[in-house]
C-alpha cells in the first residue's frame, strides 16, 4: 500500500490504507508519539494477515507528530512526581485531529464516517479523552495511563457510547511511582463504568508497560474493526 505524507499546521502527516476495498473504510488515527512510523511496520504485518483471512476489515491509518507526551497527551494540568510536568493540552490536539486531519483525509480518501482513536500509555488515555468528548466511533486505549489524577471522576459524568479497547500488561501496576501503581484498579474501573455506555473489553497482557507495543496496538485495532455481522 502507498503511504501519503504530507504537512498541516506545522504537523508532519501520514496516512496508508491498509487491504484492498471497493467500500468507503473506517479510520483509525494512531496517538503513540514520534515511533508511530517505526510501529506501522509491525501492524502492517501483523493485520495485513488477518485482513486477508477475514478477521479485519480493510482501514486507513494515520499519524502525525512532532509530539510531546507530558504536553499533548494530557488532558489538564497536573505537577506530577519528581517535578515532572503534564501541561494538559489534549483538546488542542484533538482539535487539530476533528478540523485539521480528519477534513483532509475526508478530501482525499474514501472514508465510512467510522472513526477510532487508538494510542498508547498517555496516547491511550487521550484515545479515551478525545472518544468521551468528541464522540468518536470507538477507542482504544493500550496500556492507557488510566491513573491520571481526577480521570475516573471526569469517566463518569462523560460516559461514551461505541466500542472501546481497554488493555494493560500485568507488571505495569507494579511500580514504586504514586501516581503510576493505581494504574491497575483504575483501568478495572473505567472498565466497570464504560460497560454502562458502551460495548467494552479489557485485556490482560503479560510483561510490563513497554512489552509488544506494536503488537498490543495492533490487537485493538483488530477488536474495533472486527468483521460486521450481518
Amino acid at each position: 500500500m502507498l503511504m501519503m505524507k504530507f504537512v498541516l499546521d506545522q504537523k508532519y502527516c501520514w496516512a496508508e490504507q491498509l487491504g484492498p476495498s471497493d467500500q468507503p473504510v473506517p479510520l483509525v488515527i494512531l496517538l503513540s508519539g514520534d515511533d508511530s512510523m517505526q510501529q506501522l511496520s509491525e501492524i502492517r504485518e501483523m493485520l495485513l494477515l488477518r485482513i486477508a483471512a477475514g478477521d479485519c476489515r480493510p482501514f486507513l491509518i494515520t499519524g502525525f507528530g512532532p509530539i510531546d507526551w507530558d504536553r499533548d497527551f494530557t488532558p489538564w494540568y497536573l505537577e506530577g512526581t519528581g517535578g515532572r510536568i503534564f501541561a494538559g493540552k489534549a483538546d488542542e490536539m484533538l482539535d487539530f485531529m476533528k478540523n485539521a486531519l480528519l477534513p483532509m483525509l475526508q478530501s482525499t480518501f474514501s472514508l465510512s464516517g467510522e472513526v477510532y482513536p487508538v494510542g498508547y500509555s498517555l496516547g491511550g488515555l487521550t484515545a479515551l479523552y478525545g472518544h468521551c468528548r468528541s464522540g468518536f466511533t470507538g477507542c482504544g486505549s493500550c496500556s492507557g495511563s488510566l491513573w491520571f489524577p481526577g480521570w475516573l471522576e471526569f469517566l463518569q459524568k462523560h460516559l461514551p457510547p461505541g466500542k472501546v479497547y481497554l488493555s494493560l500488561g500485568g507488571k505495569e501496576e507494579k511500580t514504586k511511582d504514586p501516581l503510576m501503581c493505581e494504574v491497575g484498579k483504575a483501568t478495572q474501573k473505567s472498565k466497570e463504568l464504560l460497560a454502562k455506555s458502551a460495548k467494552v473489553i479489557y485485556v490482560k497482557e503479560p510483561g510490563g508497560h513497554f512489552r509488544e507495543i506494536p503488537q498490543r496496538i495492533g490487537r485493538a485495532i483488530l477488536w474495533l474493526l472486527e468483521p460486521i455481522q450481518r
